[in-house]
């Protein structure tokens, strides 16, 4: 229940940065070889710390990019 509530707070507090982790979901489906899954949560960090470089304290507690 608790992922649920951050999807919806994610997506009314910041749909630009939403938009861009469903564009990040899509391409890293479609485009990636081998394709892949990213969830959103995943591409929504992503995301923000590409488009916000003032929220990297993301990147410090480990919501880098999944990709191994």
């Amino acid at each position: 229940m608790k992922a649920k509530h951050t999807t919806l707070w994610r997506l009314l507090l910041s749909p630009r940065t939403s938009w861009h982790a469903l564009a990040l979901m899509r391409r890293a489906r479609t485009h990636a070889s081998p394709p892949r899954q990213l969830s959103f949560d995943a591409a929504w960090r992503q995301s923000r710390v590409q488009h916000h470089p003032g929220d990297s304290h993301y990147l410090l507690h480990g919501h880098g990019d999944d990709r191994t």
